[in-house]
């Protein structure tokens, strides 16, 4: 007990301090770049979509392109050799613009992996809602996607 209290003591009576180091790298060398500003960045808003008349009368807005789909091209495809491809889709359109369920309605060629990447693809796609007097509501679009393979540089 004698012993922890003398070592108790010693420590409260101490000074610890610490040792400054200091480090350098000339090794490296870096090259400031001033930020692109965010207004160049920006993409320009998507074209107001053309509207029509329904036959009641009620002003409609068909969806438009906000982000295409890019898909990628099937890797199925080009062990194959097939060098490009056709897919049309119909999808859900929802009124966040995102897709909702979707059908590959045909494929050529069949069976190169076509269809699978158009359906990926839409998940990143962005499209205007449809509108109904001005009211934004779910809808469905179809659309072709078209593939063909990169050219060897």
């Amino acid at each position: 007990m004698i012993i922890l209290a003398s070592l108790a003591w010693w420590m409260s009576k101490s000074e610890f301090t610490l040792r400054e180091v200091s480090y350098s790298d000339d090794a490296v060398d870096v090259e400031l770049i001033e930020p692109i500003p965010s207004s160049v960045v920006q993409p320009a808003p998507p074209p107001e979509p053309r509207t029509t008349l329904g036959p009641d009368g009620e002003v409609l807005r068909p969806q438009a392109w906000v982000k295409q789909p890019v898909p990628n091209f099937p890797e199925l495809a080009l062990r194959r050799g097939v060098e490009q491809g056709v897919v049309v889709l119909r999808c859900e359109t929802l009124v966040t613009g995102e897709f909702g369920a979707c059908e590959v309605v045909s494929e050529t060629p069949q069976g190169a992996g076509f269809g699978e990447a158009a359906l990926a693809a839409t998940r990143q796609a962005r499209v205007t809602p449809y509108s109904i007097d001005g009211f934004d509501t779910d809808g469905s679009i179809q659309f072709t996607v078209r593939f063909r393979a990169a050219s060897e540089p």
